[in-house]
């Protein structure tokens, strides 16, 4: 923008939600804007055409291109020059495919990357595969007295190594250390607190 000589005028920012939801009111927004008498910009610049169209279909995509384009405003692409509204104005085949195209791969991949998660996530609740940090997914596991008893079982009776406890219960090693360490601890004061109690008091 600045290269060109360029004011901003306006930001049009599309927020996405937790669920992967891509909120269009900014993208109406900029829609009715856009077609508003006395508009203050006549330039439209976006990051990638598939940041600004989230279509699917081939006549939907380019058409927000196209109704832009009738309204006046030029359309920029920074990452994708070759999409710019043509200075001339005239016709150019090659651009009018890729304005249709580009956000149908767009789609095509942000569904395969959906898939890809999909595929993980069921893998690792499996066991079948790790996180990159080793840990379970989603919030740290509660320590029972059932996994008390497990992890206690593991260790003293069949003498299993940490991380391969860990791996059969599907918790980080270091937690299982620590419940251990603290149950028997526990243990030590509540034996100690009992013999205690038992002494005999003096007269």
């Amino acid at each position: 923008m600045e290269r060109r000589g360029w004011p901003l005028i306006e930001t049009y920012r599309e927020k996405v939600t937790g669920t992967g939801k891509i909120e269009r009111t900014e993208y109406d927004r900029l829609l009715r804007d856009a077609a508003a008498e006395g508009r203050p910009w006549n330039h439209l610049l976006v990051w990638a055409l598939d940041r600004f169209s989230r279509e699917a279909t081939f006549t939907k995509a380019t058409q927000a291109v196209l109704d832009l384009e009738r309204l006046g405003v030029a359309f920029h692409s920074l990452k994708e020059p070759t999409l710019d509204t043509p200075e001339d104005g005239k016709p150019n085949l090659g651009r009018d495919v890729l304005l249709a195209l580009l956000p149908v791969i767009a789609s095509f991949e942000s569904k395969r990357r959906s898939e890809r998660v999909r595929v993980a996530m069921r893998e690792i609740r499996e066991g079948r595969r790790q996180t990159r940090s080793g840990r379970p997914p989603g919030r740290p596991r509660r320590v029972t007295p059932e996994l008390l008893e497990k992890i206690r079982v593991l260790r003293e009776e069949r003498h299993l190594p940490w991380s391969q406890i860990a791996q059969n219960l599907h918790v980080p090693a270091g937690s299982c250390r620590k419940w251990f360490s603290d149950a028997a601890r526990a243990r030590e004061v509540a034996a100690s607190g009992s013999v205690a109690g038992a002494s005999p008091m003096k007269p």
